[in-house]
């Protein structure tokens, strides 16, 4: 009878794997990967440059029209309000001239009602906004 016959055993195969993660936040990539766009196609970094800016001029452009729609607002939410708070009350006066002393002071009254409110209401707004850019500035 023939010998144990030896088993060949392969060497351990092993893998290695290697995983990167390049990230960076703003509106264009590192001058390195700037530089190998360019190489890949030539006067692709100034198209990239160029949509970069072209982009934030267009973010800028919306923020100030939105500020200046909300300003535009606001200004007009004070005017109407303070043309049907003082209707109200000339209304309320009218009535209570004619006599009709209960009407008139329910219209007068919440005119005026109307008119002290929204300028709380107001006050208690910005005044929670000043707040707020306050916490919002302080270093962490």
């Amino acid at each position: 009878m023939a010998g144990p016959k030896k088993r060949h055993n392969p060497p351990p195969v092993t893998q290695q794997n290697h995983l990167s993660l390049l990230q960076y936040s703003g509106p264009l990539p590192p001058s390195k990967e700037l530089a190998q766009y360019d190489l890949i196609s030539p006067g692709a970094a100034t198209a990239i440059i160029g949509m970069a800016v072209a982009q934030s001029e267009h973010r800028r452009n919306l923020e100030q029209k939105v500020i200046d729609t909300e300003i535009r607002n606001s200004t007009l939410g004070m005017i109407f309000g303070f043309i049907i708070g003082i209707t109200a009350i000339v209304a309320g006066t009218a009535c209570i001239l004619k006599n009709h002393e209960i009407g008139g002071s329910i219209i007068g009254g919440a005119g005026l009602t109307s008119l002290v409110s929204v300028f709380v209401y107001g006050a208690r707004v910005r005044s929670k906004e000043r707040e707020s850019r306050i916490a919002s500035n302080k270093p962490k």
